[in-house]
C-alpha cells in the first residue's frame, strides 16, 4: 500500500502548522480557520489540519467539536502525538495546561 501522504506533504504539513501557531498568537482566528480548511481539502488523509482545527474550536469554547477533531486526527493516524497530546491534555479535567501543541516538536 501506498503512504497516502508523501514526505513532501508531511514537510509542507509541518511549515503550515507552524504558520498556523504563529497566526494563532497573533490572534488571527478567521485566517487560521481559512487556512486550516483549505489544508483539510488538499490533505483529507493528514492528521495535522484536523488537530490545528481541533485548536481553533477550543480557543473558541467549542470542547465537543475540538475534542471530536483531536480524535479524527487520531484516526487518521494514532500515532500522530500533538493530537494525542490535546485530546489528553483538553479532556483531563484536572490539568492546569492550557497551551496547546502544535507539532511534533512540542511534544
Amino acid at each position: 500500500m501506498d503512504e497516502l501522504i508523501t514526505l513532501t506533504d508531511r514537510k509542507e504539513l509541518e511549515k503550515l502548522s507552524d504558520e498556523i501557531e504563529c497566526l494563532y498568537k497573533q490572534g488571527d482566528y478567521e485566517l487560521c480557520e481559512k487556512m486550516i480548511r483549505q489544508a483539510i481539502g488538499k490533505y483529507p488523509h493528514a492528521p495535522h489540519p484536523h488537530n490545528l482545527f481541533g485548536i481553533l474550536l477550543e480557543n473558541s469554547g467549542n470542547k465537543v467539536a475540538a475534542m471530536n477533531h483531536y480524535r479524527a486526527s487520531i484516526a487518521l493516524e494514532p500515532s500522530y502525538k500533538p493530537a494525542r497530546c490535546n485530546l489528553y491534555r483538553y479532556g483531563d479535567m484536572s490539568n492546569r495546561n492550557t497551551i496547546p501543541t502544535f507539532s511534533d516538536k512540542e511534544c
